[in-house]
């Protein structure tokens, strides 16, 4: 017989968590961000390794963020106000 199908697979609920204002909080809290670009770069380089973060999570935090910068958004740094324009544009 094959292997059993597993019900709960943590590991490929990893990969599709979205990320919430929690998380965002977080993020904004590593430093003094001046810009998406940088948000950006830092999640592509680290984001993976933080574990407090899914890799989904990184992934659509880096489109989300993509998304804003390529519209020339304004810089928004309050956690609240920067999740709900994020979570808004998709």
């Amino acid at each position: 017989m094959g292997e059993p199908v597993k019900i709960h697979d943590p590991a490929s609920q990893a990969t599709e968590k979205d990320y919430d204002v929690t998380d965002i909080e977080r993020l904004m809290g590593k430093r003094e961000w001046t810009s998406y670009d940088e948000v950006i770069t830092w999640l592509e380089r680290e984001g993976d390794a933080d574990r407090r973060f899914t890799p989904g999570e990184v992934r659509h935090m880096i489109e989300d963020f993509s998304r804003l910068r390529d519209a020339k958004r304004s810089f928004i740094r309050d956690p609240e106000r920067l999740c709900d324009e994020l979570k808004n544009r998709r």
